[in-house]
């Protein structure tokens, strides 16, 4: 049996290829379009994101530079108090004598220990991550945003304060305030605040000279210089 095959010009051939490569070029070409659309897209959705951490990370800088410069102010007549009391203990006055200057003092309100911390604001940040545009950012500026703000949450939850002994301290202001403090131990739990004070200052330095350096160079190099 024989079986003779269909057959089909050449010009309709022609027009079979033509219509089928018109196809697949306009696919391809709608494909690209979409592909330019959706990198433009991610494109604006880093620039507004980064545009807002940035905001956020400069108040945050200067929030940071407030709160060292208050436990600066604060730790200064702390220490001139604490040299003081040692000299005068040193130089052999009565410890009634100093421990009534020391419940003057105490009661008078001006004794402050300091170890103030700032508020940090991280809401910029939360919607970037939660609305995935974080990802979108250039890599080393990521790495720098994100390192910033995984400091922010470790100095917020460790307040920076191991060596104060808070129990400590408020057992030698309530003794000054009832005229029966131990000059001596009120000058330890004195250097201890100090030492906390010093810590404190320590690491909202360091912590803004991570912040800092999440920002553009221009104000990465004036946020570590404080």
């Amino acid at each position: 049996m024989h079986i003779e095959p269909p057959k089909v010009s050449m010009h309709s051939a022609k027009e079979f290829i033509t219509h089928y490569l018109m196809i697949v070029l306009s696919v391809l070409t709608a494909l690209g379009l979409e592909a330019v659309l959706e990198r433009m897209h991610h494109a604006h959705a880093a620039e507004a994101a980064q545009h807002a951490i940035e905001v956020e990370l400069r108040d945050n800088v200067a929030q940071i530079s407030k709160t060292i410069a208050a436990n600066e102010q604060t730790r200064a007549p702390l220490r001139r108090l604490s040299e003081h009391l040692i000299q005068e203990l040193q130089a052999g006055k009565a410890r009634p004598e100093v421990a009534a200057e020391i419940a003057q003092l105490v009661n008078s309100g001006q004794l402050d220990i300091g170890l103030h911390t700032p508020t940090l604001r991280h809401e910029a940040w939360d919607v970037a991550v939660a609305n995935q545009s974080a990802t979108y950012i250039e890599d080393a500026s990521l790495a720098r945003i994100t390192a910033a703000y995984a400091q922010q949450r470790e100095a917020i939850s460790a307040r920076s304060t191991a060596l104060f002994d808070g129990p400590r301290f408020v057992s030698a202001v309530t003794d000054a305030r009832m005229n029966d403090v131990d000059p001596r131990e009120f000058v330890r739990a004195l250097e201890q605040a100090l030492a906390a004070n010093d810590t404190v200052i320590n690491a909202l330095t360091a912590l803004r000279l991570t912040v800092s350096q999440a920002l553009p160079a221009e104000h990465a190099a004036s946020g570590a210089k404080g």
